[in-house]
């Protein structure tokens, strides 16, 4: 159809997540559409002759300078519309993380399944009753079907009524389209706002008094709201830094209250699903049915309904992990990143977007504050706000006055001297005992599920493996199996060694399992509860911890997920029983995380009127990182660590690239790695662009799911990600082109792992 200067025209892009067509394809905008298409809408357009789905990015009524053939959009979704700032993430994000527009745009589309046009047959306007008659005569197949368009709703039936059943245009119709007596058309099922009775109701959560705030969080408080009252776009984050249990939550209750009032709306983020349901009470207890909740853990039906609900801006306040960064809150005042050091803010599959990064660039298109809090800041965070990047706002007190809990540090080398084999320190057993006497509760945390560890033969030493990935089975006291916690294979406990036949089969190491086991030994007719993933499958995490709140079971084990964000006012007792795990991993960021885990968890006893204690069980208590902890200083712990980390040029002194190469076959998976490691060593070297190469080596999961892993680490020895992100993209591209290229194998880029 050529170019005609009084139509609209659109830019879209097509759901095809394919680099060679990540751009925008121009459609016309038929009259019948009218004004109805704007900017946002998902539409359906023909493409390469199929009819996909698409989304508009820009309208404009001037016809395009290359006035050759442009098709029709044949029909559009009247249901949602993605706002501008929305838009505005798609091109930014997509160059952010190295993916496709298609791909950025799915990530925002409704949960569920996408609407689906149907095909059409309508009969031409300018056809009457005596051309009918006429073509009864001349034709009577073709009369008889134009007699019933003729009589049809609207003058149109559904193809698939008018066609055989082997789907083809029968000829009567194929005559008549010729001839232009009627004509095909994409039309979409009737769409309603889909509805909820009763799904999540908010009645019976009662309404609290406000709190006093403390002479720190009013200052924080005044200095947000008179940024809120600011006109200006561009606001510079706020990093809001308070030791735990200082209220920070009530600073962000304060400003959402600030940020409605001025007609705005609320986007508050949490790091786990784990925590949606305490915080969502917490903020309904303050304003009411209007907060409602977005993550994957809802029912489809229920996250479909407020996912409609907030884009037709009937939420004041959206709560949600990750993905809810992404939620179509039409006008967006103030995004807030509760917990904002954690690791799940990272998306790990498909896009491997960072929400913070997402929050603040969003915010920027609509001219919305952040405001990012934690106790413990991931080093990039902090390191910026010392140079200015973001303004920070210091609370060093705990609310109420309360003192900061007393860390202990027991060696378990001279546990094991003084002949204690058992989990628990002579002082932890203790100061459970003195607990229990005082009615109050207790947490202790291992950040390992399962019962043992992994399963090994004496005599051999033949450790029991995954058969699809590399890495030891752990076993479950619960069924008397082993998993596999990476691909959930499960088997039971051979009563043999399958190398050497021995039937020395014996269990090593710890997990959640064998430590409720042990308190329940220790502590009879006390109830222990337990949370880690195998619970939160089964039993869900929500009743677990409404019977810990409850007060129903005075003693609570678990792995990271209850490390954070919890407020139970009856612990005064945090227990570690490894606190060194994690201090050895091979990454350079495993400091800081066993620094940031232990003080969260740390910070979950003494929260109200009581003092807290907590004993971090270790075999290295001289470590920096535990003295740091037991000390409650974050500011020396920052100043080592970023000492260490510009001596070897680790971010934020430099960018980090990893590529993840996965296939069926170690041999071709090396062969790729390797050949990606000369053409980006050959990029770099063109590009005149400093960059080291590590690798390629084995993953430290070598196999998982029956496909094997190598990795390459890329590092730019500057702060700008430009660099980096350029070569990896055109190395990507130029690899994608070149014939007999193993196909199994993917390459997966992740931009500051």
């Amino acid at each position: 159809m050529k170019a005609d200067d009084s139509c609209r025209w659109a830019q879209v892009i097509v759901d095809i997540p394919h680099r060679d067509i990540d751009r925008p394809f121009t459609y016309r905008i038929p009259e019948t559409l009218g004004h109805s298409v704007l900017p946002g809408c998902e539409v359906w357009v023909p493409f390469q002759q199929r009819t996909l789905r698409g989304w508009v990015l820009h309208v404009h009524d001037q016809p395009p300078e290359n006035r050759g053939h442009f098709s029709n959009i044949e029909a559009f979704h009247p249901g949602y519309r993605l706002g501008e700032d929305l838009l505005a993430l798609v091109p930014w994000l997509a160059r952010e993380v190295l993916g496709t527009m298609a791909d950025v745009l799915r990530l925002m589309a409704p949960p569920g399944p996408s609407l689906k046009p149907a095909k059409w047959v309508k009969l031409s306007e300018s056809i009457g009753k005596e051309q009918i008659d006429l073509w009864q005569g001349i034709d009577p197949e073709c009369g008889q079907l134009l007699q019933r368009l003729f009589r049809a709703p609207r003058k149109q039936m559904k193809f698939s009524s008018l066609v055989e059943k082997s789907k083809k245009t029968s000829p009567s119709l194929e005559r008549l389209l010729e001839a232009g007596l009627v004509e095909l058309v994409q039309r979409l099922p009737p769409f309603r706002f889909p509805e909820e009775k009763d799904l999540e109701p908010s009645e019976g959560i009662p309404s609290v008094a406000e709190p006093t705030l403390n002479q720190e969080q009013v200052a924080a408080v005044q200095t947000i709201i008179a940024d809120l009252e600011k006109s200006h776009r561009d606001k510079k984050p706020f990093l809001l830094h308070g030791v735990t249990g200082s209220g920070k939550t009530e600073i962000y209750i304060q400003a959402a209250k600030k940020a409605l009032s001025m007609g705005r709306q609320v986007l508050f983020l949490v790091p786990e699903i784990a925590l949606t349901p305490q915080m969502g009470r917490r903020l309904r207890e303050r304003f009411g049915s209007d907060v409602l909740l977005l993550h994957s853990g809802l029912t489809e039906k229920v996250r479909r309904s407020h996912w409609y609900r907030i884009s037709r801006g009937e939420a004041s306040l959206v709560i949600g992990p990750r993905s809810a960064v992404f939620a179509p809150v039409p006008n967006l005042g103030l995004i807030i990143v509760d917990e904002e050091h954690e690791p799940s803010y990272h998306q790990e599959n498909d896009l491997k977007y960072h929400a913070r990064e997402v929050a603040i660039e969003r915010a920027s298109h609509c001219g919305a504050l952040v405001i990012i809090g934690s106790a413990t800041p991931a080093i990039e965070t902090y390191y910026k706000a010392m140079e200015g990047s973001y303004r920070i706002l210091r609370l060093t007190e705990r609310a109420q006055g309360q003192p900061m809990p007393v860390v202990d540090i027991v060696d378990m080398r001279a546990e094991l001297a003084e002949g204690n084999r058992g989990m628990l320190s002579a002082s932890m057993l203790q100061a459970i005992e003195e607990r229990l006497r005082r009615r109050e509760q207790t947490i202790l945390y291992l950040n390992r599920r399962g019962f043992s560890t992994f399963v090994i033969c004496r005599e051999c030493g033949t450790v029991i493996t995954c058969p699809h990935c590399s890495i030891s089975l752990v076993y479950h006291r619960a069924g008397d199996q082993m998993h596999c916690h990476y691909c959930n294979f499960r088997r039971d406990v051979p009563r043999q060694c399958p190398q050497c036949t021995s039937k020395s089969i014996r269990y090593f190491g710890a997990g959640t399992q064998r430590v409720e086991e042990e308190l329940q030994a220790l502590f009879p007719g006390i109830a222990v509860l337990r949370m880690d993933r195998d619970v939160a499958t089964e039993e869900g995490i929500e009743p677990v911890l409404e019977e810990f709140g409850r007060e129903e079971a005075p003693i609570l084990v678990g792995t990271q997920m209850i490390a954070k964000g919890l407020d139970f006012p009856k612990v005064t007792l945090v227990g570690v029983l490894a606190a060194d795990a994690s201090l050895h991993v091979s990454d350079f960021r495993a400091v800081e995380r066993t620094y940031q885990l232990l003080s969260q968890v740390a910070g979950r006893a003494g929260r109200a009127n009581r003092s807290g204690q907590v004993i971090l069980q270790t075999y290295c208590p001289e470590h920096y990182c535990l003295q740091a902890v037991q000390n409650h200083n974050y500011e020396g712990f920052f100043q080592r660590e970023i000492e260490i980390r510009q001596q070897l040029g680790y971010p934020p002194f430099s960018r980090l690239a990893r590529i993840l190469f996965t296939g069926t076959e170690d041999s071709l998976v090396r062969m790729v790695a390797d050949t990606w490691t000369e053409m980006i060593r050959e990029h770099a070297r063109k590009s005149v662009v400093p960059l080291d190469i590590w690798g390629p080596a084995t993953a430290p999961v070598a196999k998982v799911e029956d496909k094997y892993r190598w990795m390459l680490t890329v590092r730019l020895a500057q702060r700008g990600n430009e660099p980096l992100r350029s070569i990896l993209s055109n190395v990507r591209q130029d690899y994608d082109s070149r014939r007999g290229r193993p196909l199994p194998v993917i390459a997966t880029i992740t931009l500051d792992p």
